[in-house]
């Protein structure tokens, strides 16, 4: 019986990339006036996954980047999530979870994230990801399969540690590749290969197999075109947000010191 092999064709961000795409097509365009002051494109739907994918992408491109001792899969389909990426390799089986929380301090605390005050539930999802990628490959394989679950942290400004997540690494994406190369060794290579021949195959996530998205083959160029394009509409809006700050801030200050020149006046002429 064919057995379907459409995983590893999938691509990182896939699924947050399709939602923003999605989400901006009924979206009406922005008026002159709009553009010309850097409003936002996205709608508010969109805004959801748009900095999600920009985290997978990310995460994606330096996995992708570790070289041929390390398989690689991204955005598979669970029952109730998806997988940002799932890493084969000879320190292990780990499922990966990109966080994009912005430019901002991060603190994990125990099991929670926290950022500006707020909590995530980043953590606890990331092990319950790895518990049903874990589950799935044991039954595929017929015999347990260890996943590990890593939670990555989007280039934040700080990451600090509190008191570490119980069975759950939380990393900041500039220490990935470092963390991953000094990984002890746990398998063999013919485990490696059992493993990653197994993820690919479709029969293995039966989300995969029983979805109607994976009924006819997505089209991952042109799912990359429409979001670089929504991507460099949204860079532009910032550019010109930063820009009429700029010049605002430069009206107040120019202002400020004709105020000043004119008081200074006054007193001089005055005494």
């Amino acid at each position: 019986m064919h057995q379907s092999r459409v995983l590893r064709e999938r691509v990182a961000g896939q699924s947050a990339m399709a939602a923003v795409v999605g989400a901006q097509a009924t979206a009406p365009p922005l008026g002159r006036l709009a553009r010309i002051f850097g409003v936002s494109p996205l709608t508010m739907e969109a805004r959801a996954h748009y900095r999600g994918a920009l985290g997978e992408l990310l995460v994606g491109d330096a996995l992708e980047n570790l070289g041929p001792t390390w398989d690689v899969l991204h955005d598979l389909p669970l029952e109730q999530s998806v997988v940002d990426h799932l890493l084969i390799g000879r320190a292990g089986v780990f499922t990966v979870r990109a966080a994009n929380y912005g430019r901002n301090d991060v603190t994990v605390d125990g099991p929670a994230v926290v950022v500006g005050g707020e909590q995530r539930d980043d953590i606890s999802c990331a092990a319950a990801e790895a518990a049903e990628v874990s589950r799935l490959l044991t039954d595929a394989a017929g015999k347990p399969v260890r996943v590990r679950p890593l939670l990555v942290v989007v280039d934040p400004q700080r990451l600090t540690i509190k008191v570490p997540a119980a069975g759950v690494r939380v990393i900041s994406s500039r220490e990935l590749a470092s963390v991953l190369a000094h990984a002890p060794r746990t398998l063999t290579g013919e485990e490696v290969a059992l493993v990653s021949d197994l993820a690919d195959l479709g029969s293995t996530w039966p989300a995969a197999e029983s979805g109607a998205a994976t009924a006819q083959k997505l089209d991952t160029q042109k799912l990359h075109r429409d979001f670089g394009t929504i991507r460099s509409s949204v860079s532009d809006s910032v550019v010109r947000r930063v820009l009429w700050g700029a010049s605002a801030t430069l009206v107040v200050y120019v202002a400020v010191c004709c105020v000043i020149a004119a008081l200074v006046t006054v007193v001089v002429s005055s005494s």
